[in-house]
């Protein structure tokens, strides 16, 4: 392998790295343009990390912004608060062992249970928020819940969170598809035909040009915006000469709002309607569906949360949440079929079964 060689490789793995975030295991990040419907991209839950996951974000052009979504990590109950670790895990902490503290983007609750969040900003949030939590009766819980529930499913918010960090990163983005296209295809056929001369000098000098394009465009987009980009000369400086940072730089833009997530819900018409249609009915199983649901006269808190929203969105009961289709008793939460003599599902945790006619 020639130095010219070791060098590409060496780059394409430092781009690849910064296609890398650290996130919440249970999140979702929306990616897209302007106009089109928006994919989705989830991180690997499998695969913890400083009580988060991996993920990575589109590495080939063209390069699309970023919004992130979050489930209610945090769902308060009368005896404990109910912590979302991952999409399939969930941990109880009683009220009087909850002790939340933020560092840099972990909360810990207690002496066991940590939980990374998407910035410091948010850290600290919720950290002031479980403890005022706490310290509420179960009433005043369950209203402050109800209220950040709606708060985080307006849709028309979430839209335009995903609009606006699709235009403040429009420029830089065609240039991070520009600075893609010259390094692993001109840049790499320049070398590889002529090795070391002064035509492959010219080209870095023109790669070096097109970076402090980015690193101005950069300034110019995130000026004001210094709270959600720390360091933020530094950051340029390094997207002036090291072209890894220049190819992602939209994405400390789009990603460096501070403000509360939305619901993943809340991307209704923004992602694919199967996509979100899938999601909401896992959710609702998942809030509804508890052991005792048949005997309990009142919804649990998440479950009445989302059903107002569905409402509030013109949903159809029979869409989020379908009759059975089979002829044995199913378990509502987790679909699996049973016995006509069995009454309880034992792997969701002893949650009733619902019958064909219910």
């Amino acid at each position: 392998m020639t130095d010219g060689q070791t060098l590409f490789a060496v780059f394409a793995l430092l781009y690849l790295i910064e296609c890398l975030r650290l996130v919440p295991s249970a999140a979702w990040m929306a990616a897209g343009g302007e106009k089109s419907r928006w994919g989705v991209v989830r991180p690997w839950s499998r695969l913890q990390i400083a009580s988060g996951s991996p993920l990575l974000l589109s590495a080939l052009p063209p390069h699309q912004a970023h919004t992130f979504g979050l489930p209610w990590l945090f769902v308060p109950e009368l005896e404990a608060l109910r912590v979302r670790l991952t999409d399939s895990q969930c941990v109880s902490i009683a009220w009087d062992k909850l002790a939340p503290q933020a560092e840099q983007s972990t909360l810990h609750l207690d002496a066991a249970t940590r939980l990374r969040l998407n910035s410091p900003v948010q850290a600290q949030l919720w950290a002031q928020r479980l403890t005022d939590w706490r310290d509420l009766t179960p009433e005043q819980r369950h209203s402050a819940f109800l209220k950040h529930a709606h708060a985080t499913l307006d849709t028309q918010a979430a839209a335009k969170t995903a609009t606006r960090s699709a235009e403040r990163t429009k420029s830089m983005r065609l240039v991070a598809s520009i600075l893609f296209v010259w390094c692993f295809g001109v840049i790499s056929v320049i070398y590889h035909r002529f090795g070391d001369g002064f035509i492959v000098l010219a080209a870095a000098g023109v790669l070096l040009l097109v970076q402090f394009i980015q690193s101005w465009l950069f300034l110019r987009v995130t000026r004001g915006m210094q709270p959600g980009i720390p360091h933020r000369r530094w950051r340029a400086l390094g997207i002036a000469f090291l072209p890894q940072l220049a190819l992602r730089a939209a994405d400390a833009v789009s990603l460096a709002d501070d403000d509360e997530p939305p619901h993943t819900l809340a991307w209704s018409g923004l992602i694919k309607d199967d996509i979100w249609l899938e999601s909401a009915r896992r959710l609702w199983r998942e809030a509804r569906y508890t052991p005792g649901w048949s005997q309990n006269e009142t919804l649990p808190v998440e479950a009445e949360a989302l059903q107002a929203f569905f409402h509030r969105e013109g949903i159809a009961e029979t869409d989020y949440d379908p009759p059975p289709a089979s002829k044995l008793p199913v378990c509502p939460r987790c679909g699996a079929e049973f016995q006509t003599h069995i009454t309880t599902c034992s792997s969701c945790g002893g949650v009733e079964l619902r019958s064909p006619a219910a």
